[in-house]
């Protein structure tokens, strides 16, 4: 057993991730993993979540708490509880470059809880480093853009399409395929795969830009990805948005600024038509 002040392990067990970290920071390292350790054996599932939770924290910076980490991760991914394996997501997520925790990562795309699954899609881009195309995580994000949650199309659609830098047809295609699909307040995958498009400065993005830019419900992130793309093509749509009710400091009217910059600087391209005719 731990030999400390017994910590608030009720309220940590109430409370919430930046509750953990903080008593993770104020144990200090050794401590705190002392505790990790014993809490995510305990039979109580609350009382692993929070373990799970202070072991991950712990782990950015104490590789002694990442290999218990790695030691416990597949009876963790397995846990019968769910909030458990959200919090075994998070922790080896949370693990910028460790390629080690991908395997796990990649088993966690498999849950049958969405959220545990968006939990695993959001880490894979911090614990890889440097993929290729063909590397088994991109492999699986590429299939996730296809799944039927959107919240998850829309995660995928955000790793590949602007945390990672991989590209290959077979990313391009899948980024493609969600253009024309619906963006809603909770999760907007188009947007995210035209933003993932601009990037690579795809010529097939701009048609599905300049149509966005003219409905009503634009969001900025639409608007990022035609300031990405630069194309002055654009400029006319965008212009048409400013309005004399606009707030200068508003980040949507920000953005908007930013695309007409954007649009404006870009030189046409006089060596080839980019119209296509």
């Amino acid at each position: 057993m731990v030999e400390h002040q017994d910590p608030p392990l009720a309220e940590l067990v109430a409370g919430t991730a930046d509750d953990v970290w903080r008593f993770t920071e104020t144990m200090g390292s050794e401590q705190a993993l002392a505790y990790a350790q014993e809490w995510i054996r305990d039979a109580d599932p609350g009382v692993r979540d929070v373990g799970f939770m202070a072991l991950g924290s712990v782990a950015l910076s104490y590789p002694p708490a990442l290999e218990e980490l790695l030691d416990h991760a597949d009876a963790g991914c397995a846990d019968v509880d769910v909030g458990v394996r959200a919090a075994v997501a998070q922790a080896l997520g949370n693990q910028s470059g460790e390629q080690r925790c991908v395997p796990f990562l990649l088993r966690l795309l498999n849950d049958a809880d969405v959220e545990v699954r968006r939990i695993a899609i959001g880490g894979l881009p911090i614990v890889l480093d440097d993929p290729t195309a063909d590397d088994p995580a991109v492999t699986a994000l590429v299939g996730l853009l296809a799944d039927c949650e959107p919240t998850l199309r829309d995660w995928a659609a955000f790793a590949l399409g602007s945390q990672l830098d991989v590209d290959s047809p077979q990313i391009r295609a899948g980024l493609r395929s969600l253009l024309d699909g619906p963006d809603t307040a909770e999760a907007y995958p188009a947007a995210e795969a035209a933003l993932g498009l601009a990037r690579r400065a795809d010529p097939e993005v701009f048609t599905a830009i300049a149509d966005r830019l003219t409905r009503s419900d634009l969001s900025s992130l639409w608007l990022r990805a035609a300031a990405e793309l630069a194309d002055p093509r654009l400029l006319p749509a965008l212009v048409q948005l400013r309005a004399p009710d606009n707030e200068p400091d508003d980040p949507w009217v920000e953005q908007l600024e930013h695309a007409i910059a954007r649009c404006t600087a870009a030189p046409m391209d006089d060596d080839e038509d980019r119209d296509g005719d």
